[in-house]
């Protein structure tokens, strides 16, 4: 999903991991936003919610050209 490949790129970039930045950068809706991070986790890209629902980056950052 070429989608999914992009937020991706855009979380590791700016190193905020949340539904909501996905839903505002992509213009999507909750449910594809939330699947994309699940997914993200499940690679791991991102940490679990710690016990106050934020998730830390651990995938590097893209290489920059």
């Amino acid at each position: 999903d070429r989608l999914y490949d992009e937020a991706v790129a855009f979380i590791t970039e700016t190193r905020r991991a949340s539904i909501s930045s996905v839903q505002r950068k992509f213009k999507i809706g909750y449910n594809r936003a939330a699947r994309m991070i699940e997914s993200m986790e499940t690679a791991g890209v991102i940490t679990p919610p710690a016990h106050n629902g934020s998730r830390e980056v651990i995938a590097p950052p893209p290489p920059r050209n």
